[in-house]
């Protein structure tokens, strides 16, 4: 370890790696770059974004049997979102980095290029890429600015550096196609992980999350958004991008200066069953309703729509809840990638079959996100099924993204939700093909029919009676039907 005094403050500065080339002062945020026999400042690094990250520098873990602690951070913003890419340094020196995107976490090391790779600018996501005998799918491909840092790094960076970077995935196996330096990318290849696999150590509770977040310079205590003063519920330190509820206008809070992107045209409200800011108790842990979305799809003319819920804890991060006609489904973004098998997928060895297909658009969005959300964001979805159980593609011109959903009865969302009455969160019915009315049309009818046919049927005798009572048979099995199947169907 070297450890040298800050040219700026004085304050003392280690460099724990003999590759780290540059590393940030604690004190003073200066950045110092190391020469052979020397080191120099060379400006500022400007303070990270605080978030709800439970990593921190010091954090220590396990990775494939090698014991590593976390020694430095680089924060990284795209045109949708923010991720923290963090510098392991193992206990024989050699390094990797700890990729960390809004829960999900990925490990890589350095590794030497296998055969020609493609150029950066024609790479696509879902395009394969062999390496080491696999086969991966870009999943991502980003231009990303760096915007903060802390502690030190093997490659100098600072305010306008770009990350010009292409990731790939196949199963829980990850690459990454660096072309920050060069048209020759460097390849990182590793896997996805969680920090209970990784057996991390000094990680920050939920005290000292919440503490360093609010410490962040500058950063608003309440937020009212900039467009119409209303006020915006959001997550301190996560939610990077808002929509206003009221006057609809995208808000950036993902640095000191709240800024509006964009006035949304005037949208109409729309009712949903569950709120932002509600509460709802899942396993055991607290979580809070901060952004919603409406989307819709339209296939041979018919139109369907359905609301999408995004949940978070601050342990347990993001859930999403989804209602739509067919019922509730609880979702989680897949970190592991299924594999395909001709037509079909499989995950942790269990097959799904292609279900549906099409191109779904957000109609609504309020609340907050951890990436932005606008109005007429178009996704091309593709559905697989395996019972209650769905597997969701859902890709744009940057990326795809996973998702493992399952069907969840509506006394049970009810029941995270604290609601009385299990059909207070019951997903509207769509009309049966059948024709089936409501309860309270049927009983307008029964009154009305008996009334007018009651006299007959005493004339008539015991066949003006029965006459009347299949009638009313009629009436009924379909309402009963329904009131009693129908709702089995959608569980």
């Amino acid at each position: 370890m070297q450890k040298v005094s800050c040219p700026s403050c004085g304050g003392e500065v280690s460099f724990r790696s003999s590759a780290s080339v540059m590393a940030v002062c604690e004190y003073c945020q200066s950045t110092l770059l190391k020469d052979a026999d020397s080191v120099r400042n060379i400006g500022k690094m400007s303070d990270v974004l605080e978030d709800f990250s439970p990593l921190q520098i010091t954090t220590s873990g396990v990775y494939q049997g090698r014991n590593f602690s976390l020694v430095g951070r680089i924060q990284l913003r795209y045109d949708a979102g923010m991720w923290n890419e963090w510098y392991a340094l193992f206990d024989d020196g050699s390094a990797g980095w700890l990729s960390d995107a809004s829960g999900q976490y990925v490990f890589t090391i350095n590794e030497a290029l296998d055969g020609d790779n493609p150029a950066f600018e024609g790479i696509r996501p879902g395009m394969p890429l062999r390496h080491r005998g696999a086969t991966f799918f870009a999943s991502d491909v980003r231009t990303a600015q760096c915007v903060g840092g802390e502690g030190e790094l093997p490659i100098r960076v600072g305010s306008g550096w770009q990350a010009k970077v292409a990731d790939f995935r196949g199963g829980h196996r990850f690459l990454t196609l660096d072309y920050s330096d060069s048209a020759t990318p460097q390849l990182y290849a590793g896997q996805a992980v969680t920090l209970e696999g990784l057996r991390c150590q000094l990680l920050r509770d939920d005290d000292g999350v919440e503490q360093s977040a609010n410490r962040f310079r500058g950063k608003l205590q309440a937020l009212d958004c900039p467009s119409c003063g209303s006020s915006i519920k959001y997550v301190k330190g996560m939610a990077s991008h808002l929509l206003c509820p009221s006057c609809h206008a995208q808000v950036d809070c993902s640095t000191d200066k709240v800024q509006v992107l964009r006035k949304a045209d005037e949208l109409s409200e729309i009712t949903t069953s569950v709120g932002l800011g509600d509460a709802a108790t899942i396993n055991g842990s607290k979580y809070e309703v901060i952004g919603l979305m409406q989307c819709g799809t339209t296939y041979d003319s018919e139109s369907w729509t359905w609301v999408e819920y995004l949940l978070f804890n601050a342990n347990k991060g993001f859930v999403w809840l989804v209602e739509s006609s067919e019922g509730w489904d609880s979702v989680a973004v897949l970190n592991e990638w299924p594999s395909y098998a001709g037509g079909d997928i499989s995950l942790s060895g269990d097959s799904y079959a292609k279900s549906d297909e099409y191109e779904a658009h957000v109609l609504y969005a309020a609340g907050a996100f951890n990436w932005r959300v606008s109005v007429g964001d178009r996704n091309h979805v593709i559905e697989y099924k395996r019972g209650g159980r769905t597997l969701t593609s859902e890709s744009n011109a940057n990326e795809i993204v996973w998702s493992a959903g399952r069907r969840v009865q509506p006394a049970q969302i009810a029941q995270w939700f604290g609601r009385k009455a299990e059909g207070a969160l019951a997903p509207a019915e769509e009309t049966s093909s059948a024709g089936a009315i409501s309860s309270k049309t049927a009983w307008f009818f029964t009154m009305l029919l008996v009334v007018m046919n009651l006299p007959i049927s005493f004339a008539s005798g015991f066949d003006g009676i029965r006459i009347t009572l299949v009638a009313l048979v009629v009436l009924w099995l379909p309402v009963l039907i329904m009131k009693y199947f129908g709702k089995d169907s959608h569980v």
